[in-house]
C-alpha cells in the first residue's frame, strides 16, 4: 500500500480515503467549515501550515486510518468461509424489504435501533461480526462505527450481497 505522505494532496488523499475530511476535521479541525477548509491542490503539509497544525500527525493519522479501512473490508471468497464457522456474527444493514429479497448465512441479524444492542453484545463474543448491504458501501460505514465503538473484529463484505451473488452464490436473488 502507497502511503501518504508531506507531498500527498488533499485530492489524493480524499480519492483514496473517502472519510479522510470527517476524520481530519474530527482530529485537527482541518476542512470541515469555511474557516479551516483546503484546496484540492494543496498537499497535507502546506494544509496543515496554513491551519498551524502537525503535518507529521496529520500523515500519520491518515495511514493509520486508510490501513484500518483497508482491513475493513473482506472479499467474496473470504466472506464465504467466514459464513461457514458458527461464531461468526452476520449483521444486514440494508433495509427491510431489501432483507426480505435475499440474505447470507443462516440467521442474519438485520441490523436496526432496536437489534443494535444485541449486535454489540453478540459481537463482543464472536470470532467476527460479518457486516454487508447491497453493495458494499453501507456495510463499510457499518463495520468502521463498530470497529470504532468496541468491535475491532467487524469487517464489511467488498461488493456486497450482490458480488457475493455474482461470484459465490447465483442462487440468490439480485436486484
Amino acid at each position: 500500500m502507497l502511503e501518504f505522505t508531506l507531498n500527498s494532496t488533499m485530492k489524493e488523499v480524499e480519492t483514496r480515503y473517502p472519510f479522510a475530511r470527517a476524520m481530519l476535521h474530527a482530529k485537527f479541525h482541518v476542512g470541515g467549515c469555511a474557516s479551516c477548509g483546503f484546496e484540492p491542490t494543496e498537499t497535507i503539509e502546506q494544509v496543515a501550515q496554513k491551519h498551524s497544525k502537525d503535518a507529521a500527525a496529520m500523515v500519520q493519522e491518515l495511514n493509520s486510518a486508510i490501513a484500518d479501512l483497508l482491513s475493513a473490508e473482506i472479499d467474496a471468497d473470504a466472506a464465504s468461509m467466514l459464513l461457514k464457522d458458527e461464531n461468526v456474527l452476520v449483521v444486514d444493514v440494508r433495509e427491510g424489504w431489501e432483507f426480505e429479497i435475499c440474505r447470507l448465512g443462516n440467521k442474519p441479524v438485520l441490523l436496526t435501533e432496536k437489534t443494535m444492542p444485541l449486535v454489540f453484545e453478540q459481537g463482543q463474543k464472536a470470532k467476527a461480526v460479518l457486516v454487508y448491504c447491497h453493495h458494499g458501501v453501507r456495510s463499510l460505514n457499518a463495520a468502521l462505527y463498530m470497529r470504532q465503538n468496541g468491535l475491532p473484529n467487524a469487517v464489511s463484505l467488498k461488493g456486497g450481497i450482490d458480488r457475493y451473488a455474482q461470484r459465490i452464490d447465483p442462487s440468490l436473488a439480485r436486484y
